[in-house]
């Protein structure tokens, strides 16, 4: 990601650190006999992770931004780990949870899609400060170009918060079951990343 001006909200870190507490249970120590090779990986059972998440859980509810910098530096922590893409994708999907609101039932299916289109649009905007993305033309087919997370990330992984967060909206705003795939990536050498909702999955 460049460098640039606190623009992003404190809630994104936190999703991000708390998606790896969650990946790090305890249970993972008593299943493997080898506590050596595990234990580096298990970053998210530290104090220190407990720390950072009450600290940014704080800056969250005082609504602080924070610097594309800032956010690398966790990010880059976990592009190492084998399980990197999962994370990011819990990430995605723990910021759309709490920040889109609930189905309205009441509307017709494409009525619903419409509004939750628009709402991913204004809320990754709001939550990291600049615009991330748009739809193209078709049911459901997110773009970004210049993507922030291939910059930081450049395997693809970091990618996958987009994957998490449009399958949990429309699981949350439009219909359950549906899936979200990534269907280009600029690492891949496309112009652009590309995500497409199958509303037949």
């Amino acid at each position: 990601m460049p460098e640039a001006q606190a623009n992003i909200a404190a809630e994104v870190t936190l999703a991000l650190l708390e998606a790896i507490k969650t990946r790090d249970r305890p249970r993972e120590f008593l299943d493997d006999d080898d506590i050596y090779r595990t234990m580096p990986r298990r970053f998210g059972l530290s104090a220190v992770v407990e720390r950072q998440i009450e600290l940014y859980r704080q800056r969250a509810r005082k609504n602080v931004r924070l610097t594309t910098a800032e956010l690398a530096e966790f990010m880059e922590l976990v592009i190492r780990r084998p399980d990197s893409a999962e994370i990011f994708r819990e990430m995605g999907a723990a910021l759309a949870a709490k920040q889109l609101p609930g189905r309205a039932w009441w509307l017709p299916r494409f009525l619903r899609l419409h509004r939750t289109k628009k709402k991913i649009r204004s809320s990754l905007r709001r939550l990291f400060g600049r615009r991330i993305g748009g739809f193209a033309s078709g049911t459901f087919v997110f773009e970004v170009s210049a993507s922030p997370f291939v910059q930081v990330d450049r395997s693809g992984d970091a990618c996958e918060i987009v994957t998490g967060y449009c399958r949990q909206a429309l699981e949350k705003c439009v219909d359950p079951g549906m899936a979200v795939t990534k269907r280009r990536c600029e690492n891949r050498g496309d112009g652009v990343c590309r995500w497409v909702a199958d509303f037949d999955a």
